[in-house]
């Protein structure tokens, strides 16, 4: 994989399928967590390896993509560029998928701008769907929301999306409106830090029609999914450096041994609600 941050129980590496030239995930290797809804069993220890995985991504940001000023100044536009690197975590979607792709809990860690495909498919209302896309901001708020109250939900594991967030709204915590500001700083942010040159592209495309950029007449080749992975390869952040014109990996360096991760929700949440949930009180 595509390392950027590894530690003994954490690993930060390049998403493959990356929608931003800086698209991370953060994962744990030290408990096995299938996805946010065991978060809700045990608020306390939850709110801790929120707190983990967070601090690890962008700790892997900001040394890995955001120490090159070579490439910030190619990523992100002048505005972006005179940030203090710090301010531009407040521009990261930071968000969890539900149901998820692979069953261990994944941080999607992405400093925009989107990839410029991407960006069309955003506008079309295709990605960071509804009750898919769920914001870290709102399941922190609604842990320490767990914890003020000494809440928890037992059969969270069980639950839908959407009786999730119908639980999760008997506690305060809107969920229609966390994706709606999640969306709009999306495309602030968007708009705030994208760079892209002109120069740099040959062709337009609308759908599946590519069109020459300058005379806008319609070219047989190449197709808009030879395009679409050309322009992955130019921009991605994923396996660089390249060797030989591909991505490159690297194997995590803590292997675990054989036998099964413990459960996040069958971990004794007493001494960590101690510790982590009275910070929020």
């Amino acid at each position: 994989i595509s390392m950027r941050l590894e530690t003994k129980d954490i690993m930060v590496f390049d998403d493959p399928l990356a929608i931003t030239r800086a698209h991370l995930l953060s994962v744990p290797t030290d408990v096995y967590c299938p996805d946010i809804r065991s978060l809700f069993v045990d608020p306390g220890p939850a709110l801790a390896l929120l707190k983990r995985i967070e601090d690890s991504a962008w700790a892997a940001l900001r040394q890995g993509h955001l120490a090159s000023a070579e490439w910030r100044r190619k990523a992100l536009s002048a505005a972006g560029n005179d940030m203090p690197i710090e301010a531009l975590r407040d521009h990261v979607i930071m968000a969890f998928n539900l149901p998820p792709s692979q069953y261990q809990l994944h941080l999607q860690y992405m400093l925009p701008p989107l990839l410029p495909s991407h960006l069309g498919v955003f506008r079309r209302g295709a990605h960071f769907m509804h009750m898919r896309h769920f914001p870290l901001k709102f399941v922190r708020e609604t842990l320490q929301k767990m914890c003020a109250t000494g809440a928890a939900f037992p059969e969270a594991p069980t639950l839908t999306a959407q009786e999730l967030v119908e639980r999760i709204s008997k506690l305060g915590v809107d969920y229609d409106k966390a994706h709606a500001e999640d969306m709009d700083r999306l495309a602030k942010s968007n708009v705030l830090l994208a760079n892209y040159d002109p120069a740099d592209f040959k062709h337009a495309v609308k759908g599946e029609e590519i069109t020459d950029k300058h005379t806008r007449s319609k070219v047989e080749a190449p197709s808009a999914k030879e395009l679409d992975g050309a322009d992955k390869l130019a921009l991605q952040g994923y396996g660089r450096p390249y060797k030989d014109g591909k991505p490159g990996g690297v194997y995590y360096s803590y292997p675990r041994s054989p036998e099964a991760l413990p459960l996040m929700e069958s971990k004794n949440a007493a001494a960590a609600c101690d510790g982590v949930c009275g910070l929020f009180r």
